[in-house]
């Protein structure tokens, strides 16, 4: 058997683990830190401080592992040190010592999503349908952590969130150990590897809108757990809305590769940032918790369309040797930049408890990032 082949599980069970990981903070972290006494507008920075440290990390992670060329030693420290801050993020009190974990877990876990997106599509060779099917285990797996993380939130407390946490970081560290990846033929400076990634004429423009579109979305999901508490929602129907949201995923990334046959990748990375704008639009216009809830089958349908797509995008045109560097920087930008300036911003903005108004403000900015998509089709044809 091959190394790929023989790797093939071993990403797959990267990919379950890590996400039972996301799973269980991203919809409950919000609530936790209000549990904290914690108030809107410090909640927002301390989303954007998780972003900034992922955005600085992401990109020195992948072009580490580029010039390496060793995944296996590299994924492992990540998720090994994001375990022990996580558990350290449940331990402390005081808004300093919770950003200072926070930071931490940001910082560690940047380097497990670049690292792992590039062995899978080494291992994919590069197929978009192959690679979707790797990571929708990562879209399952997270629908059972948001659904089980917000029952022993319900019964524990919001603190109830680092049990599911802390031991699957653990895991993600103990599997990524036994991840391997091909050296570069020409490995290349971390420096070196960056700057070709944003020098790189097809990239940057991409960069750009994905950019504007994950600032546009991540400012509702900042805040949209305090939302649904808000409006009357239980703990568990908060999971249910997110476990909505994976649910959605699963399919699209199942059939990504029927869909880029038929629509090609431009048309379905435009889609995706619609359906984020559509999602934005009926957030505002209802306050019904079960309609909230639905919403976010439209953000499912965004979210998968536009990362798939954008991996794919970005796998196809990133320069010679700087493949896990152009995912880090793929990574920073949505997952690091986006969330500084959407939360951030969005923080101040609901300072005053109006959270609506945030709301309607991030579906604008999902049109411009429509506007931009619509533009890079037309230049490219």
């Amino acid at each position: 058997m091959s190394d790929s082949a023989s790797d093939r599980p071993r990403v797959i069970g990267a990919f379950v683990v890590l996400f039972l990981a996301v799973g269980a903070y991203s919809p409950y972290l919000p609530v936790y830190y209000r549990s904290l006494g914690l108030g809107l507008d410090v909640i927002g920075l301390l989303a954007a401080l998780f972003a900034a440290a992922a955005m600085l990390g992401a990109p020195l992670w992948g072009a580490t592992e580029d010039r390496s060329g060793s995944a296996r030693p590299i994924l492992a420290f990540a998720a090994g040190g994001a375990a022990v801050a996580a558990a350290m993020l449940g331990l402390v009190s005081g808004t300093l010592m919770v950003a200072v974990a926070a930071g931490l877990m940001a910082i560690a876990m940047s380097g497990i999503i670049p690292i792992l997106d590039a062995r899978a599509l080494e291992v994919s060779s590069g197929s978009r349908s192959h690679y979707a099917s790797f990571r929708v285990w990562g879209s399952a797996s997270y629908i059972v952590a948001v659904v089980v993380t917000g029952w022993i939130v319900e019964g524990l407390g919001p603190r109830g969130l680092f049990t599911v946490l802390v031991p699957a970081l653990a895991l993600t560290a103990v599997v990524g150990l036994r991840i391997r990846s091909q050296p570069a033929a020409a490995p290349i400076t971390r420096l070196t590897a960056i700057r070709s990634v944003l020098r790189s004429r097809t990239l940057a423009p991409f960069l750009v809108v994905v950019l504007i579109t994950w600032t546009s979305s991540t400012t509702i999901n900042a805040f949209f757990s305090i939302h649904m508490v808000e409006i009357g929602a239980p703990t568990w129907m908060v999971g249910l809305s997110w476990a909505l949201g994976a649910a959605v995923e699963v399919p699209i990334m199942l059939g990504f590769g029927w869909l880029v046959a038929r629509a090609g990748l431009g048309r379905l990375l435009l889609a995706g940032t619609i359906l984020f704008a559509l999602r934005a639009l009926a957030v505002v216009l209802t306050s019904d918790p079960l309609l909230v809830t639905l919403t976010m089958a439209l953000h499912g349908g965004g979210f998968a369309l536009f990362l798939v797509g954008g991996v794919s995008y970005v796998s196809e045109r990133a320069p010679a040797g700087a493949a896990a560097t152009a995912q880090g920087m793929l990574v920073a930008i949505a997952f690091g930049l986006a969330q500084i300036v959407g939360p951030g911003v969005g923080g101040v903005l609901a300072a005053d408890g109006d959270l609506l108004r945030t709301f309607v403000i991030a579906g604008a900015g999902s049109v411009v990032a429509a506007l931009g998509m619509t533009w890079i089709l037309r230049r490219s044809s």
